[in-house]
């Protein structure tokens, strides 16, 4: 297909599609499902984070190869105190992991069932990463003698030490400390910088240690009154891009090794 954009209507996204666009790139391109959730990400940003950023990294990575961004999976699995905030905040709106996992195994289906054999999950909530796998393991029964090849990532997993201490040299709190700190607060302030508000940041809040064992039902003030598991000071848009950069490059490489026969 001819360029990514028609006047409103955006190529690389499968919900902008017509339906014959649709059947020409099946199998001329990667189906792509951004994984993300709807939950409280302090008070300077969205509850939107954990989908608007797969979503702008895939679209990103239709650039540099074939790919089809399907419609986001905007819920996810509930949100830990430890990793994401919890619960308790207004806002954080979940699904129950036998939901998640359904869905992800009928979106897996439904594709393989029209013909695609190339299905990526990008996702960008870590409380999802089980659920999302065994919604793939169970589809993929079903689908037993097909060929069909579904290729996982969480977008964390593929940064590195040596980006994170150049990008931070004040120091890094480490992945699960990390929800609504420096690398989701500078890759909003690369993408949608207007739905960050900067002057919300939290300078001096006390982030006492989270237990790192589960409570349940998850009592209140087990994390800051912000939501923020650690200060999100020393993010900027600069240091969003560079994140970005780095990522879609790296899912590029993955897509290429994974998929030979529809790199570009």
């Amino acid at each position: 297909m001819e360029g990514v954009q028609v006047g409103s209507r955006d190529l690389r996204r499968m919900d902008h599609l017509t339906w014959p666009e649709f059947q020409e790139r099946l199998n001329q391109a990667v189906f792509v499902l951004p994984l993300g959730a709807t939950e409280q990400h302090g008070y300077h940003m969205p509850l939107g984070v954990d989908v608007f950023l797969p979503l702008h990294l895939a679209l990103r990575v239709a650039d540099a190869f074939p790919a089809v961004i399907a419609p986001p999976l905007a819920y996810g699995y509930k949100s830990q105190p430890k990793s994401g905030g919890g619960g308790l905040f207004p806002g954080t709106t979940s699904l129950d992991g036998a939901t998640l996992t359904a869905s992800v195994r009928d979106f897996v289906r439904e594709l393989s069932r029209q013909g695609q054999k190339s299905i990526v999950i990008l996702n960008g909530h870590m409380e999802n990463s089980l659920f999302a796998s065994e919604g793939v393991d169970l589809a993929l029964r079903e689908l037993s003698g097909q060929e069909i090849k579904v290729v996982s990532i969480n977008w964390w997993e593929h940064v590195g030490d040596d980006l994170l201490d150049r990008l931070f040299p004040e120091g890094f709190p480490g992945w699960e400390a990390e929800h609504a700190g420096l690398t989701e607060t500078a890759m909003m302030m690369h993408f949608l910088p207007d739905l960050v508000v900067a002057d919300r940041l939290e300078a001096n809040e006390d982030h006492k240690p989270i237990p790192q064992y589960a409570i349940a039902p998850e009592p209140p003030g087990l994390v800051p009154a912000s939501g923020v598991l650690h200060q999100a000071h020393g993010a900027s848009a600069e240091k969003g891009a560079a994140l970005a950069n780095f990522l879609v490059n790296e899912i590029v490489q993955i897509l290429r090794t994974e998929f030979p026969t529809l790199a570009r």
